[in-house]
């Protein structure tokens, strides 16, 4: 049966309810500009209804909240964080292709690789010209130097864009650390709160927004699980699980870190040093299992960073083992590669480290057999394998019993982007087929005093000498610590230095005409002039076109980059428009219900008010 004070208590959970209603509209409004802020509404129903006597019916007794929940669709989140993390990996591929390019295009500038390429062509006619004059001897070389500098120059660029990247990979890491530790603060202090039948709405959105943050450089995921409490009921906290590229970063229990950690080996030959890879890092600070900053699952900036700095366009060294065994230098494996490299394009190191099947074995140095006539490589043979030994940090000799043929074997990872390997790797394919062209020509005859002619194009070993390029024509196979063209790459391209040193050097033309004393025939340096147009050079056509090739190559991935970027860039702003269509708060909306809270807190006081005469009248004025 319902109390004679029934009414108030009624009409006093009508104004608890209207005032707790504008208490969180205002809330709303003075949050409306708050960065991943959700609008919240209080939730209600009618309260239990009394049973009135014996007759049929039920007598209302006011409103219960429920409590203040947000207004925020988890659909959207998904998306959201999924398309950014694609946004993010374009940003970053457009970003450092872009400045890659603009290396290039540089070579197309007043002192660039046309200008070069003319003056070099200039001094060829000057000398052709005057074949006995030192001037024009000394000027032809120096144009030949800085034609080989400008390459130089765009190598070391392109490895300095690698070292940005490298470091931006550690600033990554850093973030991604920071915003896991306060997530998981976040965490607790939301089940500390949630646990006492409360609603942590404003640090759910602060943990939210850290998620988008975090979207944009990786990609996660975030799964929330109820804690169900040991006698079987809903303990009101739950357990927040954020994971990226599917590994776990947070949880309730642990907050995972990332950490650096600097490769003891290089990949390609033109990497620059301490390339990092990433691991989770152990209670102790030492590396623990490692994170595959390769995975062709992983997205974001982080995804986009590595694609530049690593990319070889799916050309990593990756073959079969064919056979095993020792001989003198200790035990070595050979192998064949899946895909056909050529002297001049291979890219890998002269030691370092290669993954057969699932162990890491390092090798000191390697040989490869080759068909001269294509450059294609057949075969490669990897010598003195060691292992490391038990205490991770020294090594031992390997066992050839534990390494089985017909397994995979690895030098790196393939990277389906064209970064700064391939191109490197194409700028070293440049300068080694070039550099033998030139050289063929050269030592076919003789300098101004009748000696054999030398390699013109050369490099430097580690005594300060140039390499005898010439003496591994007719080879069949090389040593990637011997000499051979392999050597030879854009960072260490060069004059020789007998002919920087000594114009004499420079040959222009066979023993015939010297024999003869024809000074002035100048066959030979005819044909270096004929290489700079000769079609034949490169399956591109000319060096010219080949460098085009590669520019043009890079244009429209730098183009393609940007377009995606662009379009996922309007995705996420449409999805997150339709986020925030729900989410957000609109004054115009909040205006009209603090109006309809007004009218509704102001109906309930007149009905206190009413009420307060009637139980007045009542209690004062009526007898017993």
């Amino acid at each position: 049966m319902a109390s004679t004070f029934l009414g108030l208590n009624t009409t006093k959970s009508g104004l608890n309810y209207y005032q707790a209603a504008m208490n969180t509209t205002v809330h709303n409004v003075t949050n409306a500009e708050t960065k991943g802020y959700s609008r919240q509404k209080v939730v209600s129903q009618a309260s239990n209804a009394l049973r009135l006597g014996n007759s049929a019916g039920m007598q209302g007794t006011g409103v219960t909240m429920l409590g203040v929940e947000q207004i925020r669709n988890s659909y959207y989140d998904v998306k959201y964080w999924n398309n950014n993390s694609l946004g993010g990996e374009y940003g970053s591929k457009y970003d450092y292709s872009y400045e890659i390019e603009t290396y290039f295009n540089e070579m197309n500038s007043a002192t660039g690789y046309t200008t070069l390429l003319t003056n070099l062509q200039n001094a060829m006619k000057d000398l052709a010209d005057d074949p006995s004059s030192a001037t024009t001897r000394v000027q032809y070389v120096n144009d030949f130097q800085s034609y080989t500098e400008l390459f130089n120059e765009l190598a070391n660029n392109l490895q300095n864009s690698q070292k940005s990247l490298n470091d931006e990979i550690v600033v990554r890491v850093d973030e991604i650390n920071s915003i896991a530790k306060q997530i998981f603060t976040l965490n607790d202090q939301i089940n500390n709160i949630e646990i006492r039948d409360g609603n942590a709405n404003d640090l759910r959105d602060q943990r939210l927004l850290l998620i988008d943050q975090l979207s944009e450089i990786v990609n996660v995921t975030a799964e929330e699980q109820p804690i169900i409490a040991e006698d079987g009921h809903d303990s009101g906290a739950t357990r927040y699980i954020v994971r990226i590229n599917g590994e776990v970063l947070v949880d309730d229990l642990q907050c995972r870190q990332l950490m650096a950690v600097p490769r003891d080996e290089k990949v390609n030959a033109t990497d620059v040093d301490g390339l990092y890879e990433l691991a989770w890092k152990n209670t102790d600070g030492t590396p623990g299992d490692s994170f595959s900053i390769s995975s062709p699952t992983l997205t974001g900036k982080l995804a986009g960073l590595v694609a530049v700095r690593d990319g070889n366009n799916n050309h990593g060294f990756v073959g079969k083992t064919t056979n095993t065994g020792t001989d003198a230098q200790g035990t070595f494996v050979t192998m064949e590669t899946d895909k056909a490299f050529t002297l001049n394009s291979l890219n890998i190191v002269d030691e370092g480290k290669i993954r057969i099947h699932d162990t890491d074995y390092y090798f000191d140095d390697f040989e490869a057999q080759y068909d001269n006539a294509t450059g294609e490589i057949t075969g490669y043979t990897f010598h003195n394998l060691k292992v490391l030994a038990a205490d991770g940090i020294s090594q031992v000799p390997a066992d050839p019993a534990d390494i089985h043929t017909g397994v995979t074997a690895r030098i790196g990872n393939n990277v389906d982007f064209e970064g700064i390997p391939y191109y490197m790797s194409k700028l070293n394919e440049f300068v080694r087929t070039f550099s033998r062209y030139i050289n063929d020509i050269c030592t076919s005859g003789v300098d101004a005093d009748g000696e054999q002619g030398l390699d013109m194009l050369n490099a430097l070993d580690v005594n300060g000498e140039n390499f005898n390029l010439s003496a591994t024509t007719g080879d069949t196979s090389f040593s990637s610590k011997g000499v051979s063209y392999y050597r030879l790459t854009v960072l260490n391209w060069d004059i020789n230095d007998a002919v920087m040193k000594d114009p004499n050097k420079v040959v222009v033309s066979i023993d015939r005409a010297i024999e003869q004393g024809n000074v002035e025939n100048c066959d030979l340096l005819k044909q270096i002039q004929a290489s700079l147009t000769d079609t034949s050079i490169f399956k591109q056509g000319t060096p010219h076109q080949y460098l085009e090739s590669i520019i043009s190559t890079l244009g429209v991935q730098t183009k393609k980059c940007q377009t995606s970027m662009e379009h996922q860039d309007n995705i996420v702003y449409s999805i997150n428009q339709q986020r925030l269509s729900e989410s957000s708060v609109d004054m115009n909306e909040e205006a009209s219900s603090l109006i309809v809270q007004q009218n509704g807190y102001n109906l309930a006081c007149k009905v206190m008010s009413v009420l307060d005469e009637i139980y007045d009248r009542l209690i004062n004025s009526t007898g017993v």
